[in-house]
């Protein structure tokens, strides 16, 4: 059960403020500090009191950006999400070689990302499993990267690149297929977190995606993740 009090934040119901003013920093101070306390003490068992401690104000402060303690983890989970997208675009835009280039890069961007944030992908997961409301943000989030990559195939069909019956479907299966990847191995552990690990995943990545798609591979051996390979899950 999420903290109440009757404090109203209208922040809950505004775009955040900008991040280069002073409340745009203070809201990002609040919430690197949420991130740390809900990562040591859990979605249940956190308060709003450790995470004002952490971040070095009043509750009060607290309720002028989010409503709730809810509020507060959707708007962790939701920048990790931004921050993950972010790396895959900038991995893209790093490289104006070909389509398998970029797809290599945006997921090698994108698994590094996954790697760094795999704490907060575990909790991802066990909230979304105990709460209706974070599991509608987990399905939200997949949806954008399986349309953004179905846009990706569609656009990649209409240039004669590729042939694909089900651009939508392929969307969802190759995405899936990197997200599980990255979510056994760095949530579940089911193999050792070195880069030789994060390699092999790379690899595999490009492989199902270029393969899929009928695209050459890049001979690197080391390309993956694109945002076009972001989780459904």
């Amino acid at each position: 059960m999420a903290e109440h009090t009757t404090h109203t934040a209208h922040a809950a119901h505004a775009d955040p403020p900008p991040a280069d003013s002073r409340a745009g920093r203070r809201r990002a101070q609040i919430l690197a500090a949420a991130r740390t306390v809900f990562l040591r003490d859990g979605h249940r068992n956190t308060r709003l009191t450790a995470v004002a401690a952490e971040a070095g104000c009043s509750v009060g402060t607290l309720y002028t950006y989010f409503a709730d303690r809810d509020a507060l983890l959707a708007a962790v989970l939701t920048g990790v999400e931004e921050e993950m997208r972010a790396a895959g675009r900038a991995g893209a835009a790093a490289h104006h070689g070909s389509p398998s280039e970029q797809i290599s890069a945006t997921n090698r961007a994108y698994l590094a990302s996954y790697r760094e944030n795999r704490d907060v992908m575990a909790l991802m997961e066990e909230v979304a499993l105990a709460e209706e409301q974070f599991s509608r943000q987990r399905l939200h989030r997949a949806d954008g990267f399986i349309d953004r990559n179905t846009r990706l195939i569609g656009r990649l069909s209409d240039l004669g690149g590729v042939t694909v019956a089900d651009p939508e479907m392929t969307a969802v299966a190759l995405s899936a297929a990197v997200s599980r990847m990255a979510y056994l191995t760095w949530v579940d552990g089911r193999f050792p977190d070195t880069d030789e690990t994060f390699d092999r995943l790379c690899a595999t990545a490009d492989q199902l995606w270029l393969r899929t798609l009928g695209l050459p591979e890049t001979g690197s051996g080391t390309g993956s993740g694109t945002d076009t390979a972001e989780p459904v899950n």
